[in-house]
């Protein structure tokens, strides 16, 4: 049944829209009642998107994949990487919707991880650019200590690609990687003091990314700058400020 809700949502649906919109926001409360076939479901999901412009649409629609990731990420993340060509803007919509979730990033940076291995797979354009999903998924791993990431990073300066969509879906995710809130002490705090490394090629994206990327690269230096010592922001605080008078004049 949740097919139908699921495709109700296409711009050529006759479907009522809103009734189809509650029924999906009541199913997504209990994937349990409906997750059988991920594969499927993934896929409709998928195709749908294609055929949708209308934003509470495509929100109502996108929004079913976080408790699925959550639920069966291996599944998903595999069945995506199957159906999507590389750099696809649907697909690259839903691996958006899921880095935006904390926990849910987390479970897809894993399985990306292990299936992007297989180079027959791709998130992005090249493999080079899926490197720096690798990338950022050991910096999502508690395995990995703040002095081993900065040098590999910087044998591959991800943030320094141009390519707005890549961007985009990497700052998105260091974007929660990065959040603060309750949870100084947990994983999330030692992601951020790992992110350190990557603040001078932030300035860069400040200077050369568009307004959306810009506003993502900001939230990230406020969030990890936040996390550091007052001896270590202030340097780097000095060199943002210059940057944000020009910004704000977009």
């Amino acid at each position: 049944m949740v097919l139908v809700f699921i495709e109700a949502m296409s711009d050529s649906s006759t479907f009522d829209k809103e009734a189809a919109r509650n029924m999906l926001g009541m199913v997504k409360r209990n994937c349990d009642f409906w997750l059988v076939d991920v594969p499927k479901i993934t896929s409709c999901i998928y195709k749908t998107l294609e055929c949708t412009n209308t934003a509470p649409a495509r929100q109502s629609v996108e929004s079913l994949i976080v408790p699925m990731a959550d639920k069966c990420p291996g599944e998903v993340v595999s069945m995506l990487l199957t159906i999507a060509p590389p750099g696809d803007s649907t697909a690259l919509a839903l691996w958006e919707v899921m880095f935006s979730v904390p926990q849910t990033l987390q479970n897809v940076l894993k399985e990306l991880l292990i299936q992007l291995q297989d180079r027959h797979y791709r998130v992005l354009y090249t493999h080079q650019e899926d490197t720096a999903i690798l990338r950022l998924a050991i910096l999502a791993s508690s395995d990995l200590q703040d002095e081993e990431f900065a040098p590999m990073y910087l044998v591959m300066r991800f943030l320094r690609q141009r390519r707005p969509t890549m961007l985009s879906l990497l700052l998105r995710g260091m974007m929660t990687l990065s959040q603060t809130d309750e949870m100084r002490e947990t994983l999330f705090f030692v992601q951020a003091r790992k992110m350190e490394v990557m603040l001078p090629d932030l300035m860069w994206v400040l200077q050369y990314g568009n307004k959306a990327i810009k506003i993502k690269a900001l939230v990230i230096f406020r969030n990890v700058m936040a996390q550091l010592d007052r001896e270590e922001a202030s340097p780097m605080a000095v060199r943002l400020a210059e940057f944000l008078l020009p910004f704000f004049d977009d």
